[in-house]
């Protein structure tokens, strides 16, 4: 197993990893290995949703829960409900003891995680556990990221081989196909 038990994958503000993630875990997913997290979920697609509407998905238990404030159909702005985010967030720290997953999976190193909160503390224990993260970071806080995992962290694109290759190096099984030469593009923190 690989000393560098974080992966963050750096894409551009607004343009989100969930689809790369979602589709590099499944191959987890369907051989039943047991994971931790959140990721977030596609609303538009579902019927009644706004599109500020974020919905996670808490990886361990499937629960969904739509962590932004209710602010009406006409609403031009989006607001997380921080106190949502703060219950997702111990029951994710919970899981990675109760549930004994092999990969902790975090959506976003958003700005609330920038600050200390929301699922920091659950990418602090997880590591502390040995347990390895996956976790997208946005541009505008790469570098308040890097401060907070250092030499712990590599830094991939957000595609799908890239994250297959380095699930592998955790010792956990990448979807046939998927494997490429992304790692070669890998960078590591010092």
């Amino acid at each position: 197993m690989s000393e560098v038990l974080i992966a963050a994958l750096v894409y551009a503000d607004g343009i989100y990893p969930d689809r790369a993630i979602a589709r590099a875990i499944e191959p987890l997913r369907e051989r039943g290995i047991a994971l931790a997290g959140a990721l977030q979920l596609e609303s538009t697609d579902l019927p009644g949703r706004h599109p500020c509407d974020m919905l996670l998905q808490d990886l361990a238990s499937g629960e969904v829960t739509a962590i932004a404030e209710h602010r009406g159909s006409e609403a031009r702005g989006c607001r997380l409900d921080v106190s949502l985010l703060t219950d997702l967030a111990e029951s994710v720290a919970f899981s990675l003891y109760s549930e004994e997953p092999r990969l902790l999976v975090v959506n976003k190193f958003g700005k609330i995680e920038a600050d200390g909160g929301g699922l920091r503390g659950a990418i602090a224990e997880a590591v502390g556990l040995g347990i390895p993260v996956l976790v997208g970071v946005p541009a505008r806080n790469l570098d308040r990221w890097r401060a907070f995992a250092g030499p712990l962290a590599v830094e991939l694109p957000a595609e799908p081989a890239a994250i297959a290759d380095w699930l592998e190096t955790q010792g956990l099984p990448a979807a046939p196909g998927a494997r490429g030469t992304a790692a070669a593009s890998a960078t590591r923190r010092a």
